[in-house]
């Protein structure tokens, strides 16, 4: 079983950003950030009232799951769509979760006082090498030198996200905790929805022509309640039975799943793509090879599946 949920999460993961995509002809980065957040926390608080027994509502550690929810979580959430409506194909966006474990290691080194062992040190400088290689490849693909910059702090705020909540919210269960961070989220996003003009000032407004809003609007519905709540619950039930280790080897295929749709959308996938794209995930195999890991991978949790980060 454990198997066939590992299987579910890897294609439902990877074929968000698609999802993403399509539900960027007719709506904007903020109404698909929020209409994933609000998909998915209405399913996770269903599954949070109707668990037995309920877990409590962490009251005092509400500030900082509002820090974290909008943090690496709204930001993220609103910075992928508009990046695919700034020149970035879907499939290659997509290849920058294989940052996330890296980046975790470089973050938790001041934030968790962890420092890196040989192996992962080696590991670190090797992936942000190949890193570098599929940045390249961004750039001759004509996308600016900033925008590049942003993709990377998607990854980087995920890596963050797991670091903040390993230290501060490790005593929280994961299911209030995962439904708390999307219904923050959304009442932290919901204002650029009902504001046109402030989402207009950040480039996170709905397009001036809405395109397939039919096929829009599903795949938005799909992106929320699937691709974000199921898959984020399945994500920590997969935590719990097996560990964060074999759970975080969704990182290792999420981007492959996520350039098989751009294959068949036709998209652009290069040699280089590839090479830079094996690198990074053989730098992180060597490094999730090492004795003790400060977090496991994207999206990894403290040791009771605490850490929940969508990609």
């Amino acid at each position: 079983m454990a198997y066939l949920e590992f299987a579910i999460i890897c294609v439902l993961f990877g074929s968000n950003f698609k999802l993403m995509a399509e539900s960027r002809q007719a709506f904007g980065a903020a109404e698909i950030g929020f209409g994933r957040v609000f998909g998915a926390g209405v399913l996770l608080v269903l599954l949070w009232v109707l668990s037995r027994p309920r877990p409590a509502i962490p009251w005092k550690q509400l500030w900082p799951l509002v820090l974290v929810s909008i943090a690496a979580n709204g930001f993220p959430y609103v910075m992928q769509p508009f990046l695919l409506g700034s020149g970035f194909h879907h499939s290659y966006l997509a290849m920058t979760v294989a940052f996330t474990p890296l980046l975790t290691i470089l973050v938790a080194a001041p934030m968790l006082g962890q420092r890196p062992t040989v192996r992962q040190l080696i590991g670190v400088l090797g992936g942000l090498l190949f890193m570098g290689v599929i940045l390249l490849e961004g750039a001759d693909r004509n996308i600016a030198v900033p925008m590049l910059a942003l993709a990377v702090t998607v990854p980087l705020s995920y890596a963050w996200g797991n670091c903040y909540m390993r230290k501060h919210l490790q005593s929280v269960s994961a299911l209030p905790l995962a439904a708390l961070l999307q219904v923050i989220c959304a009442l932290s996003i919901g204002p650029l929805v009902l504001l046109p003009s402030a989402a207009a000032a950040l480039h996170v407004a709905p397009p001036s022509v809405r395109e397939n809003v039919p096929g829009s609007l599903v795949a938005l519905v799909v992106l929320g309640v699937l691709n974000t709540g199921l898959t984020m619950w399945l994500f920590v039930r997969l935590v719990q039975q097996r560990g964060p280790l074999f759970a975080g080897m969704v990182t290792y295929v999420v981007p492959m799943v996520a350039m098989l749709w751009g294959y068949r959308d036709g998209e652009p996938i290069t040699t280089r793509q590839l090479v830079g794209l094996c690198g990074v995930l053989a730098m992180v195999a060597l490094v999730q090879s090492g004795a003790a890991l400060p977090v496991d991978a994207e999206q990894t949790s403290a040791d009771n599946a605490d850490a929940i980060i969508e990609v």
